[in-house]
């Protein structure tokens, strides 16, 4: 934005506040508009930035949502299994491996429901 004499930009308020009214109300009106246009501006030109990989997506669909958070929680599960096999194959005490399996599960559980995307 170029600064020319006369147009008010680069003034102090105490400046400012020496010209009429409704001219000063005019003027501020008009750079308030210019650092929106500007701003608006800005968020367009990051909404389309090219080095995203996945593109921003509107609202999902109804059941899409709850769809996904039974996928992730049979994917917990299946951790669970997976690390209870691996430690019952190392002849690891029965407890234990329900301590850990357990651990792991309400661990994965509370990252999966805190998420907003699923």
């Amino acid at each position: 934005m170029a600064v020319t004499p006369g147009d008010g930009e680069g003034q102090t308020g105490a400046k400012r506040a020496a010209q009429p009214g409704a001219e000063r109300e005019a003027q501020l009106g008009a750079e308030r508009e210019a650092r929106r246009a500007e701003r608006s501006e800005r968020r367009d030109a990051t909404a389309e930035s090219p080095g995203v990989m996945i593109p921003s997506r509107g609202k999902r669909l109804p059941l899409e949502a709850p769809l996904m958070r039974v996928v992730a929680t049979a994917g917990i599960i299946g951790i669970g299994v997976l690390i209870a096999a691996i430690m019952s194959w190392q002849h690891s005490k029965g407890w234990v491996i329900g301590l850990v399996v357990s651990l792991v599960s309400v661990g994965l559980a509370a990252v999966l429901w805190s998420s907003r995307r699923l």
